[in-house]
């Protein structure tokens, strides 16, 4: 089930990309430039897939697939997080 979302970040998108693969680690996988690029990974009920797109101080995810009872509102939640943290 495919869901999307956006976010803003004002910060060095270089940065951020290093942060985040860096907190993924070993529980996933990202892919990409500061423009464009594709995750996975892990969650305690399941893997999910996706992939986003940077343009200026827009980030839009687009979640291709996620377990069923992970809402993409808990999955933005996390990715607010991480935004926050790096």
């Amino acid at each position: 089930m495919a869901s999307k979302f956006t976010l803003d970040y004002t910060g060095d998108k270089e940065q951020l990309l290093s942060k985040i693969k860096s907190a993924i680690g070993e529980k996933g996988i990202l892919k990409g430039d500061s423009q464009l690029g594709n995750f996975q990974g892990s969650t305690p009920l399941g893997n999910i897939e996706g992939s986003y797109n940077i343009e200026g101080d827009t980030i839009t995810v687009n979640i291709s697939d996620k377990p069923f009872l992970l809402s993409t509102g808990m999955i933005k939640d996390e990715f607010e997080k991480a935004l926050k943290k790096a």
